[in-house]
């Protein structure tokens, strides 16, 4: 409905709102015949602030305010007496909507209660029990030595209010690398304005303008901005926990999750007695629990010692490296990945069917996963293994072997972390190379889409070190990797 339909419909509506806080604007009393107008509200200079209240509220409480004498001002004029906030905002989302640093000396922070009480009863009510509560850091220097010399607890302070008052500000959790976005979105809220509040639809268009950031995100990172909250988060169901439940299933991803979810079920129970699984999810539920407990670092050192063990005694040469977060010297780690390799570059050659068969007749391994993965010269193993002993937990292991040319750049994506890699990436890509597990490319030709339709030229990369080198960048440590 319009604003004149709304209008329209005001004077018709029978019932009069007692409860201030009610949404509603409260119905003024027919005037008797002869009564005068009155300018009950002349020493009043408000603004209100439509945000929360609507636009078409707003309006109709700017009208009546100059109806009974009062004055509409911007946020930001000389001598404002009041700001009109919605029900639920607070001091600190009220003044970052109106980009003002701290409340302006001699103004009122009210809820629009305050001024339906003004309007129903026909005069200038006290706004004891309207104000919005005012932490010390947004008043001016008078009007915080004002508040210095007063002790006494602000009229209409909630007990909420007292302890946000009360309470020491929580200390800084800001990463000291924070990614692109965070940075981005965050300065949305610190950004400088000449003035003015900032309607809904061009905060949303500024956070729309972040790169990466589509339409219904822009709309979610305003509310949080003004808000400090996402109301889609009120109404998590109880699908969420149990998604997640059915997720952490080895072999099942989110759309497999969603569909038993959709076909009744609620519990791993109910998997494991009426769903249809495929060979890794059966092996996923079985060991569940062991595959979701982070094993010590010091376990998985055995397991890399059992691999190099049951490898070198093929041959002697072969390198057995254990990636991941326990090359970055994390205290536990999900699972264990192992790159097999020789240096004299052709001896890797026919090891992995045999090493796989050795460590099952150990008893190593005990379920396969995905028994063997070709990408391009590599061979990658994913099962499950167990050390020899009592109490010993089945644990998630990948073996890959690998061409020693191409050692480096495999050994520096299996360490990972995983934005780490990203990044490398990404800035190969900005000087014309491609980087991957294979190999570190020049002269590489992309579309206008950024897809690669020249693959360039393989440059050698004997280290890691060297990849790091050719790439313009200071060497880091497995350690400082962890990002």
């Amino acid at each position: 409905m319009d604003p004149r339909g709304i209008l329209k419909a005001f004077p018709k509506r029978k019932k009069i709102h007692t409860n201030p806080s009610s949404k509603a604007l409260a119905k003024i009393p027919k005037r008797e015949d002869g009564e005068a107008a009155g300018e009950w509200l002349s020493s009043v200079r408000a603004h209100v602030v439509p945000t929360g209240i609507g636009r078409a509220r707003a309006e109709l409480f700017e009208k009546q305010i100059v109806q009974h004498g009062g004055q509409i001002c911007p946020a930001q004029a000389p001598g404002v007496t009041h700001i009109v906030v919605d029900e639920g905002m607070d001091c600190e989302r009220a003044l970052r909507l109106l980009r003002l640093p701290w409340l302006p000396p001699g103004t009122q922070l009210v809820k629009s209660a305050w001024l339906s009480s003004c309007l129903q009863e026909r005069r200038l009510v006290d706004t004891a029990g309207f104000s919005i509560f005012i932490p010390k850091r947004y008043l001016d220097q008078a009007q915080l030595s004002k508040a210095d010399q007063d002790s006494s607890t602000p009229p209409g302070a909630s007990e909420a209010q007292l302890r946000t008052a009360l309470s020491p500000s929580p200390p800084s959790t800001r990463p000291v690398s924070p990614s692109w976005r965070a940075e981005e979105v965050a300065s949305l809220q610190a950004q400088p304005s000449s003035g003015g509040e900032t309607s809904d639809g061009e905060e949303t268009q500024e956070a729309f303008s972040i790169s990466g950031i589509g339409k219904r995100m822009a709309e979610k990172i305003v509310e949080i901005l003004e808000s400090g909250h996402l109301r889609k988060l009120d109404h998590i169901s109880e699908s969420v926990p149990v998604l997640e439940l059915f997720s952490n299933i080895w072999g099942a991803g989110t759309k497999t999750a969603q569909m038993w979810y959709h076909q009744g079920f609620r519990s791993l129970e109910d998997i494991r007695n009426q769903a249809s699984l495929t060979t890794q999810q059966a092996i996923g539920l079985k060991h569940y629990d062991d595959f979701l407990d982070r094993m010590p670092r010091e376990e998985a050192a055995e397991i890399e010692q059992t691999v190099r063990e049951a490898a070198q005694a093929f041959n002697p040469g072969l390198l057995c490296v254990a990636c991941g977060s326990y090359r970055r010297g994390k205290a536990t780690c999900g699972d264990v990945d192992v790159l097999v390799t020789h240096p004299d570059g052709r001896s890797h050659q026919g090891i992995f069917s045999r090493l796989l068969d050795s460590l099952r007749q150990r008893g190593f391994l005990t379920d396969d996963l995905v028994s063997q993965e070709e990408n391009g010269q590599q061979q990658k193993y994913l099962g499950v293994c167990q050390l020899p002993g009592p109490g010993r937990r089945h644990r998630r292991l990948d073996i890959i072997v690998v061409p020693y040319s191409e050692f480096a750049c495999a050994l520096l994506y299996f360490t990972g972390s995983a934005h780490f890699n990203r990044s490398m990436r990404a800035l190969a890509k900005t000087k014309g190379m491609s980087l991957s597990e294979h190999a570190l490319s020049t002269a590489v030709v992309r579309d206008t889409q950024g897809l690669k339709v020249g693959l360039g030229r393989v440059l050698p990369t004997p280290t890691e070190k060297d990849v790091f080198r050719l790439l313009g960048l200071p060497y880091r440590e497995p350690a400082e990797r962890d990002w």
